[in-house]
């Protein structure tokens, strides 16, 4: 995860593709390193979407990997000509089902300022997101 040849942290972003649809609480510890490592950058999407699809409670690992992405994007979420605009999505959509899954004080406050970061930053389909929780 954390080794200098850019093609090796390659490989390990590659993990993410596999996890779609398991379990993720069990490799809860290996994902939040992933998170914090370089090779964070090669696993989204595809971590996003296996997070979004994991059948068990994963709000912290959303927490990091939200505030991460956001870390390493910036205002570059809502420029349409990145690829972190077409990402974005997800996170919104994430954090929406991390305030679902969480009861913790400090984790819906983390929570909803990435959804005020994204509002603030114009992100596309972060009032979708927001309307959609309303709903249910």
């Amino acid at each position: 995860m954390h080794d200098d040849d850019d093609e090796i942290r390659k490989a390990v972003g590659q993990l993410a593709i596999h996890l779609r649809g398991h379990n993720l609480r069990p490799l809860a510890s290996l994902l939040a390193d992933l998170i914090a490592s370089p090779s964070y950058v090669h696993a989204t999407p595809q971590l996003l979407i296996s997070l979004q699809d994991a059948p068990d409670k994963v709000d912290d690992l959303v927490d990091l990997a939200a505030h991460r992405f956001l870390d390493i994007h910036g205002s570059d979420v809502a420029d349409i000509r990145t690829g972190a605009a077409g990402d974005a999505h997800y996170i919104s959509e994430l954090v929406v089902r991390g305030l679902a899954q969480t009861r913790d004080r400090k984790r819906v406050s983390a929570l909803l300022d990435i959804l005020d970061r994204l509002v603030e930053l114009g992100v596309y389909g972060v009032d979708r997101a927001i309307e959609h929780a309303e709903r249910r």
